[in-house]
């Protein structure tokens, strides 16, 4: 008998054992410090979010436009300004030719004999090096008028993977120096369009530091800027513009400074 009753007291303790534990495991899932709450946005709030998103798309908008304004040189003219590209260095060589015509002529009367080893021998070496070169050098590549025209047309026809690939090949193939601003412009409003943001600074970087009296200069910080925008980087694109501003842009691309700054700033 006492057994049967040691047996019923284990048994009511183990349950009001397991009752506790389950109502303290419950009790403790349930803290209030722990809960989150979730608004919804209203339309008002919705509203606003879709002015803002407009205002960056027109700002998009304005520095394409600019971009596309920009007159693109004649195939005449870039073939003119290519042989003068390749005059001035020849007249630098003649020159320097006559020079050394000159001072080998005076050696020659102090010290004849010494002179003609010397050129024997420095004759030798230049043959030996230039043979070298021929067997190892590779032609540089020509730049084309047809790539660069067609990079502008591609971009404006929104093909801006085949613009991207375009403008790169012009940048590689040694272009005048007045249109390698440009090239390298359109390379980065390419990538941009393509969501490629990793890939805009390099270029408009280069721009920047390469070009500053460019009329491109302040187009790219504003690209720059957008780009650090996209990458949550406020603070970089605020200083983007900061530094931009500095240099006193026109007036209408000023105004579309201060309207990303204050954009930015929301």
């Amino acid at each position: 008998m006492i057994k049967k009753w040691i047996l019923i007291f284990l048994v009511s303790f183990l349950f009001g054992c397991s009752v506790t534990s389950q109502s303290q495991s419950t009790d403790s899932i349930i803290n209030t410090a722990d809960r989150q709450i979730w608004i919804p946005a209203d339309e008002n709030e919705l509203e606003q979010r879709r002015i803002h998103q407009a205002r960056f798309d027109q700002i998009e908008k304005d520095i394409e436009s600019l971009f596309l304004r920009l007159d693109v040189l004649g195939s005449d003219e870039i073939n003119m300004r290519g042989g003068i590209k390749k005059i001035t260095p020849g007249i630098a060589s003649m020159d320097k030719t006559v020079s050394g015509m000159i001072k080998k002529e005076e050696s020659r009367v102090n010290n004849l004999g010494q002179q003609l080893d010397n050129v024997r021998r420095d004759n030798k070496i230049f043959d030996s090096e230039i043979e070298r070169l021929n067997q190892t050098i590779k032609p540089d590549p020509v730049f084309s008028s047809r790539d660069y025209v067609g990079a502008f047309v591609s971009f404006r026809k929104g093909q801006y993977a085949k613009s991207a690939n375009l403008f790169r090949k012009a940048l590689q193939s040694n272009p005048p120096y007045e249109l390698t601003d440009n090239l390298l412009f359109g390379l980065g409003m390419s990538q941009y369009r393509l969501g490629n943001i990793s890939k805009v600074s390099k270029p408009l970087s280069r721009l920047i530091s390469e070009y500053p009296d460019s009329e491109k200069w302040y187009m790219s910080h504003l690209v720059l800027a957008l780009t650090h925008y996209k990458k949550r980087e406020k603070s970089q694109a605020l200083y983007v513009l900061q530094k931009g501003l500095k240099k006193k842009p026109p007036y209408f691309i000023r105004s579309m400074f201060m309207n990303l700054n204050k954009l930015i700033h929301k």
